[in-house]
């Protein structure tokens, strides 16, 4: 997709134009066979075509820079485009339950068999015409998406306490549109360790139940209080979690009946599995989830949709919903080897020249007029099950539906695009935005490793794939025919090739995290982790029989006051220990780490929101479970919820999957299938703590949230007094890790079984460091391996908005001190970093080359419209003012290049500051470069100033 969605449009196409310009066009199977469309039947489709895009140019400022050629072009990324269009995350929370996911089958409508062979489950979602779930599940035979009305008979509810008896006299209720029934149902409650008598308020529609003013659960309140349960579940999920159809598994149609189909299993596997994680209590979550982790995925048919958009303003991001510029090229990419790219026709634009690396597979097909190829381009979209976009929810898809409105094209015939709140679905399909996945911090950097820093495509391009966006030779609106068309392709082929890498990682990824959260597709691949988790815990509820508590019901029965005091501020209670840096440069530190050690304290201490305090006087006198610095007692009656889940979740992929995935003894394909289940596990034991332990959660207890930190601190607190009796100095702690002073393998070993006999915690060996460089900063710190790799600790010289030119010298002295390999090295090094740093001073002040406008620049994104920065305006702000100015669009989501003057502005903005002349504030320079360079020279003993020529250095060595 281009960053800035742009392309250049000089002539409109007329509504007379329509009638002598339509062409036939017919494109093979592979993108959805279609008959050649005749002139009568499109005039049909639409009455009336919108007034011609006017190709005057605009008006422009007198101050307004003059174009420029010399550097390659850049555009704005998607990360922009999502600021400029969407208002927030979707993380909804309990006040979010509309139903998004309602399916109109006018458009593609795909079959709905009463026999299917086994098929995978994507997608669960509420069809409101049949007032019913509709599942879609993917055929891998055929390779073709089939719908499946639900036939059970469910529908939608919420629980109360108060009696059926007593639901009869609520008149608003009884008498509501939506009301069928109210009985009475026995739950167990959790917090009270308790059976507990519900009254179950079955409604017609999810509407009625919550979502409106009106609502059932809205006649619940009385008197300030909630007599409301399990009334914010959004309805598809709710289905899922009574039917207990699982997302992602296999399942066939039988005489009109969905059943479960799971493919055989290796019983030799599922022995040693079972065997290695047995333990009390866990038969029916190893049944449970052993599908889950061993049904593999097959790789499902898919296409890459990107689209480029004209805009009369150089750097505007057009606006989606008002669609009021041509689509002028379509990418189109899938896992079959077809690639295409729709191109408009424009007057004055060139087919131009081909570059070397064009690819020779890709089809170009020229459309005459716009609407022909919107619609062609809804044709393909509708053939394939599922469809891939790289921020298409709020731009690609979003503006196809748009424009195709705004085209007067016959929405319920061609259209397969709905949209929810943020969100484009389709009717035949299933619509996977990869921007909003990838942007997901746990998927980034838990089961991807933090590949990349940014969520524009160029970025993670690069970190997945080790390629990038095309560079363009001239803006987009100028590019000819064949460059448009490789750039606009290219995009789509990148979104394809981030699911297809490394054996399909990311989408087998997706999938296991539907089985696992219980989540289907759409929602899955928009949500973020705490609705995962919640989702998770919320089926775990029901498949028990459970009642599932309010956020404030917890409140109330547990104590809502901590028992520690917050050292971090807006905190509410005492969180992780770090351990004082012992300054100065450690040649063989090792590093010890806690595997898991949040999620290990979980299970070790059998921690969950309804085991903390739990109602029973035995536990609560027994003494002998008390949590650390805290009054807290832990429940000695049960075994936790989260405690058993979290637990398992951990020890599945400690003992089984993370070994199994990295020795040669596994085949190689089932290794890469266990890699995945590896990485997924990963995701949900790496957050469960951040999410449980969240304020905002729907289970946080804050008594358990206060004891899983407690015991973290206690851990590093009892490993740092047992290295140090072993004669270890412990150089620096922090979380979950503690570095050593060149321990001896015979002391690490000990260390390690001591942490396993007296914590019930796995602590490893991590790695070992050539040497670590710690300052007094605490998070602050260099490591250098033997390799000369070097890791890099709370240092801002890798941060996006640092100016290149101080990047670049960043990278230079950490290439410089890797080179280091003992305490004498450093006098050497402290003479080639001085180098560094005076070069770049003297560039700087013109002593040398000077620096590029792009070198000196900033880099900050506005967050919201210049106006609605008020009175505050800050130095981003200033820059966006003087480029809007100068006639520049500038909205929310742009990313300001500025740099700093010595002047009254105080900055000038890089497309400016190519032709016009300014003073550089060079001790701001100066200043930014001592802020990064000084955190790394003050963990090695170097001083800045000292770098410019002053004393020697010794203090460490």
């Amino acid at each position: 997709m281009n960053d800035s969605k742009t392309a250049k449009i000089t002539s409109a196409i007329s509504y007379w134009e329509v009638l002598i310009s339509l062409k036939q066009f017919q494109h093979t199977r592979k993108f959805g066979e279609t008959n050649p469309m005749d002139e009568q039947s499109l005039l049909d489709d639409f009455s009336e075509k919108e007034p011609s895009e006017s190709s005057k140019p605009q008006k422009e400022s007198k101050k307004a820079p003059k174009k420029q050629r010399k550097e390659p072009v850049t555009a704005l990324d998607e990360e922009a485009i999502a600021l400029a269009t969407e208002d927030n995350e979707y993380e909804y929370g309990d006040d979010y339950e509309d139903e998004d996911l309602v399916s109109s089958l006018d458009i593609g409508e795909r079959e709905a068999p009463d026999e299917l062979p086994p098929s995978y489950l994507l997608s669960i979602d509420y069809a409101g015409d049949a007032g019913k779930a509709i599942l879609k599940l993917y055929n891998p035979e055929d390779e073709k998406l089939y719908f499946w009305f639900d036939n059970t008979g469910h529908q939608p509810y919420c629980y109360t306490d108060y009696t059926p008896q007593e639901i009869q006299r609520i008149g608003s209720i009884i008498k509501h549109r939506g009301f069928v029934n109210a009985k009475s149902e026995t739950l167990h409650d959790l917090l009270r360790d308790q059976d507990r008598q519900m009254t179950k308020i079955l409604a017609t529609d999810p509407l009625s139940i919550g979502g409106r003013s009106d609502s059932i659960r809205e006649y619940l309140k009385r008197n300030d209080e909630n007599h409301a349960w399990e009334a914010r579940i959004r309805y598809h999920n709710s289905y899922t979690y009574d039917t207990k159809f699982v997302p992602g598994l296999v399942y066939k149609i039988e005489d009109g009946d969905l059943v479960p189909s799971p493919p055989p299993l290796d019983d030799t596997t599922l022995e040693g599995f079972e065997k290695t994680l047995q333990e009390e209590g866990l038969d029916r979550i190893l049944d449970e989830y052993a599908p889950m982790f061993f049904i593999e995925v097959p790789d499902i048919r898919r296409l890459a949709v990107d689209i480029e958009v004209y805009t009369p303003v150089s750097n505007r991001i057009p606006d989606a919903s008002a669609a009021e510029y041509p689509v002028t090229a379509i990418g189109l990419s899938d896992n079959e080897g077809n690639e295409k790219c729709f191109v408009l026709r424009r007057d004055r634009i060139q087919p131009g020249e081909k570059r070397d690396d064009y690819p020779d597979d890709l089809q170009l097909v020229y459309f005459e007029n716009e609407v022909e190829m919107l619609i062609e381009a809804f044709k393909v979209i509708d053939d394939y099950p599922v469809v891939l976009t790289f921020v298409g929810d709020a731009f690609d898809l979003n503006y196809l539906y748009h424009r195709a409105k705004r085209l007067r094209i016959d929405m319920q015939k061609y259209c397969p695009i709905h949209l929810g709140r943020e969100i484009a679905l389709l009717d035949g399909g299933i619509h996977v935005d990869l921007y909003r996945f990838l942007k997901n911090p746990s998927i980034q950097s838990y089961a991807l490793s933090g590949a990349y820093d940014r969520n524009n495509l160029e970025t993670i391009a690069q970190g997945l794939l080790g390629v990038g966006k095309l560079e363009l030779s001239d803006e987009i609106s100028d590019l000819s025919y064949y460059e448009l068309a490789h750039y606009c392709w290219r995009d789509a082929n990148i979104t394809l090739r981030i699911t297809t890498f490394q054996d399909d990682l990311v989408m087998r990824l997706i999938i296991l995290l539907m089985r696992i959260s219980r989540l289907s597709m759409e929602d899955l691949t928009r949500y973020y982790i705490s609705t995962w988790i919640q989702s998770l815990f919320r089926q775990e509820h029901r498949t028990r029989e459970c009642l599932i508590p309010r956020k404030d019901e917890i409140e109330e029965m547990k104590e809502n006051v901590a028992h520690t005091e917050a050292v971090i501020k807006d905190k509410r209670f005492k969180g992780a220990i770090v351990i004082e840096p012992v300054a100065g440069v450690h040649f063989n530190a090792t590093v010890l780490d806690f595997a898991s050690l949040y999620p290990s304290i979980m299970k070790r201490y059998n921690i969950s929101y309804e085991t903390v305090d739990c109602p029973h006087v035995e536990c609560r006198t027994a003494g002998d479970n008390r949590v650390p610095e805290t009054d807290h007692w832990i429940c000695k009656k049960r075994r936790g919820m989260i405690s058993q889940v979290i637990g398992f979740f951990r020890d599945t992929r400690v003992k089984w999957f993370k070994p199994k995935s990295r020795t040669d003894e596994t085949p190689e394909k089932r290794r890469n299938w266990y890699t995945v289940v590896e990485k997924a596990l990963k995701v949900f034991v790496n957050a469960a703590y951040g999410v449980t332990g969240a304020q905002h959660f729907e289970l946080f207890c804050m008594p358990a949230a206060e004891s899983v930190t407690a015991y973290g601190r206690d851990a590093i607190i009892r490993t740092k007094e047992k290295a140090e009796s072993m004669g270890v100095k412990v150089l620096y702690g922090d979380t979950d890790s503690v570095f050593l002073d060149n321990p001896s393998p015979e002391q690490q070993r000990e260390l390690v079984r001591w942490s396993k006999e007296e914590l019930g915690i796995d602590l490893e060996v991590e790695k070992t460091y050539k040497y670590v460089a710690l300052s007094e900063r605490k998070k602050n710190y260099i490591g250098v391996y033997q390799s000369g790799h070097v890791d890099v600790k709370g240092l801002t010289g890798k941060k996006r908005n640092t100016p290149a030119f101080v990047q670049e010298a960043f990278r230079d002295m950490l290439d410089v001190l890797s080179e280091v390999e003992n305490p004498a090295g450093f006098e050497e090094a402290k003479d080639e970093i001085r180098e560094i740093v005076n070069c770049v001073i003297d560039r700087l002040e013109g002593k040398a080359e000077e620096y590029s406008p792009e070198d000196l620049a900033f880099r900050v994104q506005m967050t919201k419209s210049i106006n609605d920065y008020g009175k505050t305006t800050p130095q981003h702000v200033r820059a966006a003012m003087m480029l809007r100015d100068a006639g520049y669009e500038v909205s929310s989501g742009t990313i300001i290049e500025y740099i700093k003057t010595k002047d009254e502005e105080g900055v000038m903005p890089v497309q400016l500051a190519k032709d016009t002349a300014y003073w550089l504030d060079q001790e701001k320079y100066i200043d930014t470069l001592r802020s990064v360079f000084e955190q790394v020279l003050d963990s090695v003993g170097l001083d800045f100033e000292e770098l410019l020529g002053f004393t020697t250095l010794d203090q460490f060595f």
